[in-house]
């Protein structure tokens, strides 16, 4: 039997002082399929041009800055709300001061969740339904979303690094879901964790546990595992990388 050729067109997109990658597996790569990768792109960036221009945490009319502003009236809460919401969760489990009007790093990095699950939703999901895309994908500084035509057997491979030896990489394949890597804050003699990775259906929730495991250390965010049921791996300086699936610590 021959194993199916892909293609695998993929185009760096530099916003909010980050890359966005988009990429596509494909079994036909001709003028059609090109055309209509680079159309894709085209939209992405023309999407992401839209929401800077909005929730963007440095533009003096963004919504964040209207937010800070204690304008609650000009807030679009359709689009930012249910931001706000996640940012209020996380602050109470990790223990961070979430102030009424005042958004942290934390916050800024769930607006990057919310924006490439937004831009995966409208521009690259339509994409499945042409019968040689098989698989989309969007990622950005740790986080990804991605997924694949139904009844399509292809999957895709998610290198997760070892903080601890560069070198090293654990591989998950995934066909749909949402990816979440954050790193700890360096010199917390409180942290074992140096890194979290987070497997969900939906990127802001897995942004969500990630931020918290890198924040909380090693007891506490064990109990936080096993409560969610999440799945993912961490790494910690004493005890090397350990994979958890479905709230159960050390099951690959």
């Amino acid at each position: 039997m021959t194993a199916t050729k892909y293609y695998f067109p993929s185009r760096i997109i530099e916003a909010m002082g980050i890359p966005f990658i988009i990429k596509l597996a494909t079994k036909n790569y001709d003028e059609v399929t090109q055309d209509i990768f680079h159309q894709t792109c085209y939209s992405v960036e023309k999407e992401i041009a839209e929401i800077i221009e909005e929730p963007y945490p440095f533009r003096g009319s963004s919504l964040i800055s209207e937010f800070q502003n204690n304008n609650d009236d000009s807030v679009d809460y359709d689009t930012f709300q249910s931001v706000i919401d996640q940012v209020k969760i996380s602050s109470r489990v990790t223990n961070r001061a979430f102030l009424s009007h005042k958004l942290d790093e934390d916050s800024h990095n769930l607006l990057k969740g919310w924006t490439i699950e937004r831009i995966f939703e409208k521009d690259l999901c339509p994409l499945l339904g042409n019968s040689e895309i098989s698989g989309i994908s969007l990622g950005g500084s740790g986080d990804m979303r991605v997924a694949t035509k139904k009844d399509d057997d292809f999957y895709w491979k998610i290198g997760i690094k070892n903080p601890g030896n560069p070198q090293m990489m654990t591989g998950y394949y995934l066909k749909n879901g949402a990816v979440s890597t954050s790193v700890a804050e360096k010199n917390n003699p409180d942290n074992s964790i140096q890194q979290v990775t987070v497997f969900s259906n939906d990127l802001v929730g897995a942004d969500i546990w990630s931020v918290t495991g890198a924040s909380v250390g090693m007891e506490k965010f064990s109990r936080i595992i096993w409560k969610s049921k999440l799945t993912g791996i961490l790494f910690d300086c004493n005890q090397g990388g350990i994979p958890f699936r479905d709230g159960i610590l050390g099951r690959a």
